[in-house]
């Protein structure tokens, strides 16, 4: 490396190339109305060198020599000019013609040109509606792109997937590159199960595990980034884009352009203030019966049940709850319908942005301060999600050669997260178990006795409840009581700096950086809580205590991923006709992944109640820690030619050295071609062109390699334990200290998995582009999978790291905007829509099945010849004509002896459907998005069947006594 930025430097200072002298070209941009066109975009013709006008059209822009200015500005023709002066820019509405997007390595090139399918996202459209999120407000606006939120809690976490899942354990999340830099959109899990992993030999990789039942989602690190700093979004969607990404954009890559100052004769600073309130509801909640209440056999009015297996409603006043100093309540003993919709409340979001730009012809700046406060729905402000950036963009032309940037961006998120699952500390989970009669807002008041988790005692001294539940928490109490903190620390910077020794000839070093600390702590409360109803014959002392020995976890992730990019660009125009460009480039990426994680005893909890530190641990603190690091080394190139700007070709290629694979075999080689022909350049000046405003066939094959985990390439040891008449005990045992292999057995020959990608498209204006078709087909073959498959337990282990199987995913897209009214006193309508359809299938597996994860006896897989995700569990047996079969004594359905593929959680397609109505600065519009088809595994369905809340509980009037 320092031999490369030697080099580089006497470069710098030993040029003797002599240049053209340079000038500085000034104007104003209109249109045909003489109206200013606000913000167009003034470039360098044949040059990356740029400026943007300000608000009244203005601009000045250094060129060298002779060199002119092309100017473009969305909804408007491009134009060229020499000299500048008044520019008039004539519209194309919604033109596809002259679009100008930002693509792979900050590359930018006119759309007309792409082979591959690569479409932007503005920040008008991006606001609308005002998202928190900047990855959720691109739902339903893309083709191809699948966006699913694990909850509706402010800053759950979003994922993000284009084209459909392609790798059986690896991420198949898109890449989120910011003004270059590829930055982290990891949603790291730890907690208890890091912890519990150690005594059973987890490799040291083993960071983010999972328990299904009661994990804390809190959020990826894609919701750091605030919408309203983002000037676009342009998604890149298959291997032929991003292939000079490398590995890490296999899964397709969002290329996001942060705003950035705009420079002006006049040196004026512009400054824009904006707030908004986003309020979010329970849309739609499980369907509930409301003709049984509390108990058990249908006949049994049990007072401290969580089942609605009770008596079936009659009206009449009964006594309810715990008697406290001898008193029951009483109410009637019906249902209260809307019990677990009152409990919610109207979530909030305040959002507060002021942001200032400016600067002169050789400079720009841009600073913006941004402040997001949202409550969740839960009642109270215990769901709460806080987050604080300040964003610095700045650009200089430091001399007539030499131009650079720097882009900083500061954030701080401070959150109280809802548990999620199924657990005393899920608040839904005990929300959802509460019986169809009891009143659940009037428990809220935790000072009431009867409704209280602690607080009141008997004549011995002894803490009681009256919360009337004896298998359940009063939700309230557990929003109070159980918390779930973090706070994040994080900054995104690049500093960018380009030297133009020639007009053809452009170097450029990028070097960024994404470093961020996650901070968490989790707490539950120490109680043992006797039932104040104990002396009743209602209550059984034993059976009923509710009892608690606390915890208190603490964890910090740190990371760290620096990227370093040098490119070198030429630009040859070999006549009016043929144009060429050719880069070169270096890429090193360096990331480092350090955790501690620390947790009060497992078994014994706190000492003291209340008192939340590692050193109130009632035993030994279990911890937990990890390190991860790797570097990835890559060259690139890319060449392009075009023909009259209608007959487009590029060729790339990327090799990368691993440091995630074995020595030897860790390079890996991948090209891509694509082009694209505008065959609507040659129908100008026949009749089609009347309806016809712009027609272009693209199509694309490429190849693209993904590495494997860290550490994944040999067999670690960990923690001994053994098992006894006094339970498990994990060494060192006093001064005795022991350690095992782990379940797995690493592959020193691991190789990378490669994905082979085609893909055609068509992209259609109609009616002057008041109709615009974008199609696509695509088919992505991954082979060479890296995945665990299971052996036999004899062996000693458990599964085994090794290559394998091939994932093909294959589909169509469709994309469709038009402009029924468009109006010169300013009236627009817009409708649009989008259409996905993807299949994949699993095949070339050397074992039957490879487990993805699951829960209880449901397990999601990948199995030959069927789709990637796929519920494998016992099933209700059917006939030939698909009714279900019944045991002829019990009345129950027959199960299944051995489990059965009962589908994927895939879609069978996605669609959505908007409008956007605009007059004079205001606007209306909506958005539908559906996913239609694929199945899903709901807990909370089964919890609702199980304590009898679920409509479906009262089929037959219950004939039976279950269902």
């Amino acid at each position: 490396m320092k031999e490369i930025s030697t080099f580089f430097l006497l470069f710098l200072l030993c040029g003797t190339i002599a240049f053209a002298q340079p000038r500085t070209i000034s104007g104003t941009v209109r249109d045909s109305t003489g109206a200013a066109v606000a913000y167009a975009t003034i470039t360098e013709t044949g040059t990356s060198n740029a400026v943007q006008a300000d608000a009244r059209g203005n601009f000045s822009i250094r060129v060298n020599g002779n060199q002119g200015i092309t100017v473009t500005a969305s909804g408007y023709m491009a134009s060229s000019s020499v000299n500048g002066g008044s520019i008039v820019l004539t519209r194309n509405e919604a033109s596809l013609t002259e679009v100008v997007v930002t693509t792979a390595q900050g590359i930018r090139r006119e759309k007309r040109t792409l082979g591959y399918s690569a479409p932007t996202i503005s920040n008008t459209d991006l606001t609308r509606g005002q998202s928190t999120s900047a990855l959720n407000a691109l739902q339903g606006k893309v083709s191809g792109v699948n966006i699913t939120s694990t909850a509706g809690a402010p800053g759950s976490s979003s994922r993000v997937v284009i084209r459909g899942g392609s790798s059986l354990t690896g991420s198949n999340q898109a890449l989120l590159v910011v003004d270059g830099i590829p930055i982290d959109n990891t949603s790291i899990v730890g907690g208890a199960s890091n912890i519990a992993n150690v005594a059973n030999g987890a490799s040291p990789n083993a960071i983010g595990a999972t328990d299904a039942r009661s994990s804390v989602d809190f959020g990826n690190r894609g919701n750091d980034l605030d919408p309203d700093d983002i000037e676009s979004i342009t998604v890149l969607k298959g291997p032929g884009a991003t292939a000079l990404y490398g590995s890490r954009a296999s899964n397709g890559a969002l290329i996001i352009t942060t705003k950035s100052g705009r420079g002006n004769q006049n040196k004026k600073t512009e400054v824009t203030f904006s707030t908004g309130l986003t309020l979010s509801g329970i849309l739609k909640l499980p369907d509930l019966q409301n003709e049984y209440g509390q108990g058990y056999d249908n006949v049994t009015n049990d007072p401290k049940e969580n089942w609605s297996w009770g008596p079936k409603f009659d009206g009449v006043v009964r006594p309810w709850g715990q008697a406290i100093n001898g008193v029951r309540q009483q109410r009637p003993y019906s249902a209260v319908p809307n019990n677990v919709r009152d409990f919610f409340e109207t979530g909030k979001a305040f959002s507060n942005n002021v942001s200032l730009g400016g600067g002169s012809e050789r400079a720009s700046y841009y600073l913006s301060l941004n402040a997001l406060n949202s409550n969740g729905v839960m009642p109270g402000n215990d769901d709460n999600y806080n987050r604080y950036s300040v964003r610095f963009n700045g650009a200089t032309q430091l001399s007539n050669k030499i131009r650079s940037s720097f882009s900083a961006n500061y954030s701080k998120i401070n959150s109280n997260l809802i548990a999620g699952g199924q657990n005393d500390n899920s608040v839904f989970d005990n929300v959802l178990q509460t019986p169809r009669n009891i009143p659940l807002t009037e428990l809220k008041d935790l000072n009431n006795p009867y409704n209280s988790m602690g607080g009141i005692f008997d004549a011995n001294g002894n803490e009681l409840y009256g919360y009337y539940g004896a298998y359940t928490y009063n939700p309230y109490f557990v929003l109070k009581n159980y918390t779930n903190k973090n706070q994040v620390d994080r900054i995104i910077g690049n500093f960018t700096l380009s030297y133009q020794p020639a007009s053809w000839l452009d170097i450029t070093n990028r070097l960024g950086g994404d470093i961020y600390t996650d901070k968490r702590t989790e707490t539950d409360p120490k109680f043992t809580l006797l039932p104040a109803d104990n002396t009743s014959g209602q209550y059984s002392v034993a059976s009923n205590t509710k009892s608690s020995s606390g915890r208190y976890y603490e964890a910090t992730y740190n990371v760290n991923d620096i990227t370093n990019d040098l490119m070198i660009t030429a630009r040859k125009n070999f006549s009016n006709d043929i144009s060429t460009s050719f880069l070169v480039g270096h890429n090193v990426r360096f990331r480092r992944v350090s955790v501690t994680e620390a947790q009060t005893n497992e078994s014994n909890g706190l000492v003291i109640p209340g008192f939340y530190n590692l050193a109130n641990s009632n035993g030994p603190v279990g911890s937990f820690n990890a390190l991860q690091e790797r570097r990835l080394v890559g060259v690139y190139a890319d060449f392009n030619i075009s023909y009259r700007n209608f007959l487009s070709l590029e060729v790339t290629a990327r090799n990368d050295w691993s440091s995630t694979l074995p020595k030897g075999k860790n390079s890996f080689f991948y090209p891509s071609v694509s082009g694209s022909f505008v065959f609507s350049d040659l129908l100008k000046s026949s009749a089609i062109s009347n309806w016809l405003s712009y027609g272009k066939i693209r199509a694309s094959w490429a190849q693209v390699g993904n590495d494997a985990n860290p550490y994944l390439l040999e067999s670690y040891y960990g923690k001994a334990s053994f098992t006894s008449g006094f339970g498990t005990t994990t060494l060192p045992f006093g001064s005795v200290p022991g350690y095992t292999l782990g379940n797995q057995i690493g592959s020193p020959n691991l190789k990378p998995e490669i994905t082979t990608a085609y893909e055609a498209g068509i992209e259609l204006g109609l009616f002057k582009s008041r109709l615009n078709f974008d199609f696509s087909y695509y088919q992505n073959d991954s082979r060479d999978q890296i995945l665990a498959a299971p052996i036999a337990t004899s062996t000693g282990y458990g599964s085994r790291i090794t290559n394998g199987g091939l994932v093909r995913n294959k589909g169509v897209e469709l994309s469709v905007r038009g402009t029924p009214v468009k109006t010169r006193s300013g009236l627009t309508w817009e409708l649009y829509g989008t259409f996905t359809k993807n299949r994949n299938r699993v095949s070339d597996l050397d074992v039957e099945q490879i487990s993805l994860g699951g829960l209880g006896s449901m397990t999601v897989v990948a199995a030959n010849g069927l789709p990637y995700g796929m519920f494998y569990t016992t099933d209700n047996q059917h006939d030939a004509q698909g009714r279900t079969i019944v045991s002829a004594t019990t009345g129950q359905p027959l199960r299944t002896p051995t489990a059965v593929y009962l589908g994927s959680y895939n879609p069978r397609y996605q669609a959505s459907l908007g409008t956007n109505l605009t007059f004079k600065g205001w606007s209306f519009g909506f958005l539908f998005d559906t996913k239609q088809g694929g199945k899903f595994y709901s807990r909370t369905k089964d919890i609702l069947d199980f304590v009898g809340t679920a409509a479906e509980t009262v089929m037959f009037d219950r004939e039976g006594g279950d269902v």
